[in-house]
């Protein structure tokens, strides 16, 4: 049995809540898909997989649905509300470009106003933003989390009810610190590249190695900075790490020329070896190290293949399944 197995959903798909209408899919329901804008072939196939598309009237469609993903990134769909509001049980996710706004927003427009861009680069250079259409797949995501909430709800109270979210505040959230820290500092981030700041130092993140990248940072953890110098003792490339005790020191509070000395000395014994020699030395040592995995690499990473992620499509297939249960 899957998670929503015996539920259906409708999807109005306007880029916003696409991919959110595939999750639920992917977890077990039935979802209609009533309207969507254009979408690439490509993106087609993975954000619209497990949905049936359908040219019914959509007062048809809601007569026996759960869910109903409400996408308003560019068009208003008041008169929806009045419909969605004659089904007490269903659960309406209506999902807006900005909160309470109907103004139309894209993926580029989202990643420059929820801060994601002024943190992604370099000082030196104009901002970049995340590939393919990430902001669109967060909104998604949250689209998706909140059915699950409302179906959660109504399974306590028997009733359904009207949920909104917005697309900014979703992409918001995939900050890593900037949203919490100008909300209790009124400090705002800036792009830093490939450095980690912590204190009055920074230390780098992505690392070349001899056949890619792996990313790694040398942090206050005395345990696993002990643990990789063992190794790079082992290897004749300690250097100076090797007279350093780490339970002394803070590299927050280091002066920057010694840790890039000191990254230095780290970055030659990267170099020398390939991903899966560091990342088999990081699983048994505890470094805190992982390779980065090229996108043509995804699909036969081995713990991907082992839980049988993708389906013979190329695309990723049912989430998980669950223990016979309730029906939300």
């Amino acid at each position: 049995m899957k998670l929503l197995e015996g539920i259906r959903a409708v999807v109005l798909a306007d880029h916003l809540v696409d991919f959110g209408g595939s999750i639920l899919a992917r977890l077990g329901a039935e979802v209609v898909l009533a309207q969507a804008a254009p979408l690439t072939p490509a993106r087609a196939k993975a954000w619209h997989k497990g949905m049936v598309r359908s040219d019914a009237p959509l007062e048809t469609l809601l007569d026996d649905a759960d869910i109903l993903l409400d996408d308003r990134r560019s068009t208003p769909r008041h008169h929806v509300d009045a419909m969605a509001a004659r089904y007490e049980r269903l659960v309406h996710v209506v999902a807006t470009g900005f909160p309470g706004e109907t103004r139309p927003v894209t993926d580029l427009t989202l990643m420059a106003q929820s801060g994601l861009m002024h943190v992604t680069g370099t000082p030196d250079r104009p901002p970049l933003r995340l590939p393919g259409e990430q902001a669109y797949a967060l909104t998604g995501i949250q689209a998706a989390t909140a059915a699950l909430m409302g179906l959660r709800a109504r399974r306590h109270t028997g009733r359904g009810q009207r949920i909104t979210l917005s697309a900014l505040q979703a992409t918001a959230l995939a900050n890593y610190r900037e949203a919490v820290m100008y909300e209790h500092t009124g400090r705002i981030g800036t792009r830093r590249g490939n450095m980690l700041v912590r204190g009055k130092s920074g230390v780098r993140q992505i690392w070349p190695c001899a056949d890619g990248y792996v990313t790694w940072s040398m942090i206050d953890n005395p345990g696993m900075m002990r643990a990789l110098v063992r190794v790079m003792q082992t290897e004749g490339a300690a250097g100076e790490l090797a007279q350093i005790d780490w339970e002394e020191i803070l590299v927050a509070d280091t002066d920057q020329a010694v840790i890039d000395r000191w990254q230095d000395v780290v970055a030659a014994f990267f170099a020398r070896h390939d991903r899966k020699t560091l990342a088999d030395w990081s699983l048994e040592h505890g470094w805190g190290l992982s390779p980065i995995i090229r996108l043509s690499e995804v699909r036969d990473t081995p713990q991907l293949k082992a839980r049988g992620v993708f389906d013979p499509d190329g695309v990723p297939g049912a989430i998980f399944a669950v223990h016979a249960g309730r029906r939300p």
